[in-house]
């Protein structure tokens, strides 16, 4: 990894970082007010819980594609391809924004915007991922993910999603121009940053074009043949199907079984994410103390037993607290297992080995949702919550000893990743 900022991520109002921190603030604000907004737009089209699922379907099924995003990742100039993806994704919600201010938006417009957001959210995770360390110092790369990721929840989750609710209410298609416009801020911010360097010559060799398949391959063979991020990856897969399950139906749980108004949910939201900001703070502490892998699986323990309760219990303030204990474990668990990943693995291979990781431990999204919509279909819509919750809880059961044992052999040959803070997928 090259050095970069001069600042580093303790300037984040100067130097690259801080326009690269300010980019992601501003399309986080956007973020959060679209996807409070979207469900109740759905909403308003159909109260059909597996119809309403369908747009998170819709928003998670290109992670199908994250081996060849992390393929591109690698080959591309990352900067121009974080800002074409920003540029292609300010189009498709513009869009979506005069279908509904003319009245002519339905459910398949929305799911396939949903998809094309989606899309534009896989290449540019992974590609923000492998474009990070050009601009930051490779001692400082785990804090600035941290204070990265801070940011998405701060702005997207704290301040997006409440804004989202009364942006909807005051009128529908308001929230989906603020996002619109949010995304060509944080591309006017983009411009400003270093280009990265062009990709040396593919496995094809030099004048020929890249081998995709050969190089998706290289990522399938970085997974399986490191046993400990295997396991982590069909660990992430499951908890996120999980997760999927209960977040598809929050919209739904918040207005139809908590009893409360539409413009509740975005500020429901924000008290959830509360958690995942003490997640993002704690994690490094929490490692310190108990273990990278020890505070880890916590957190995964920490999601079921929260899952579990705000399936059982049927009151506003519990089920806020459920909320907010939900997102603390998961940023607590991706923060450690993410820059743990990253530590590990070598920089220039980085985006291939992302994308496959992230199609087993995402792709299993969609089905989460489609799952969550179809059993509240047929139960309560409280119901799924307490059944992903048991599944988290009876995952731990079967891994924890064993991904304990060889993460602790991995990181005593490798070194411990230092400070690790950020949470991603």
């Amino acid at each position: 990894m090259t050095g970069g900022a001069a600042a580093g991520p303790a300037g984040s109002g100067q130097g690259a970082f801080g326009r690269l921190w300010a980019s992601t603030a501003v399309s986080a604000l956007g973020d959060g007010v679209r996807l409070t907004a979207l469900p109740l737009l759905a909403l308003s089209l159909t109260t059909d819980p597996l119809l309403i699922s369908l747009v998170t379907v819709a928003n998670w099924l290109p992670l199908l594609l994250s081996p060849l995003a992390g393929v591109w990742a690698d080959l591309a100039d990352r900067r121009a391809l974080l800002i074409g993806v920003d540029l292609m994704r300010a189009a498709a919600v513009l869009v979506l924004t005069l279908t509904v201010v003319t009245g002519v938006v339905s459910l398949p417009v929305v799911c396939a915007v949903a998809a094309v957001l989606g899309l534009g959210e896989t290449v540019h995770i992974v590609a923000s991922q492998s474009y990070l360390p050009m601009v930051v110092d490779t001692s400082r790369l785990a804090a600035a993910n941290g204070r990265l990721h801070v940011a998405q929840l701060i702005f997207r989750d704290s301040a997006g999603q409440p804004l989202g609710s009364l942006a909807f209410v005051a009128g529908a298609g308001l929230p989906f121009l603020i996002d619109g416009v949010s995304f060509l801020f944080g591309v006017a911010l983009l411009v400003t940053l270093p280009r990265s360097p062009g990709p040396s010559a593919g496995p094809a060799g030099p004048g020929a074009g890249p081998r995709w398949r050969t190089m998706i391959l290289d990522g399938v063979r970085l997974l399986r043949t490191d046993r400990l991020l295997a396991t982590l990856a069909g660990m992430l897969g499951a908890l996120n199907f999980c997760m999927a399950v209960t977040g598809t139906l929050e919209v739904l749980y918040v207005v139809r079984w908590l009893g409360l108004p539409e413009a509740a949910f975005g500020v429901f939201l924000a008290v959830g994410a509360l958690g995942g900001i003490a997640g993002g703070l704690l994690n490094a502490r929490l490692a310190d103390r108990f273990g990278t892998f020890p505070a880890a699986l916590g957190g995964m323990v920490l999601m079921g037993v929260a899952m579990v309760l705000t399936g059982l219990v049927h009151h506003a303030v519990v089920a806020a607290a459920g909320f907010a204990l939900m997102a603390l474990g998961a940023a607590v668990y991706q923060a450690l297992t993410v820059s743990f990943r990253q530590a590990t693995t070598p920089p220039d291979q980085l985006g291939r080995l992302n994308g496959v990781y992230r199609l087993v431990g995402t792709g299993t999204i969609p089905l989460g949702a489609l799952a969550g919509g179809a059993l509240a279909k047929a139960v309560e819509v409280n119901v799924p919550y307490t059944a992903a919750g048991a599944v988290v809880l009876l995952l731990f059961a079967l891994v924890a000893r064993p991904v304990v044992r060889m993460g602790t052999a991995q990181e005593r040959r490798a070194g411990a990743p230092d400070a690790p803070a950020e949470a991603a997928s």
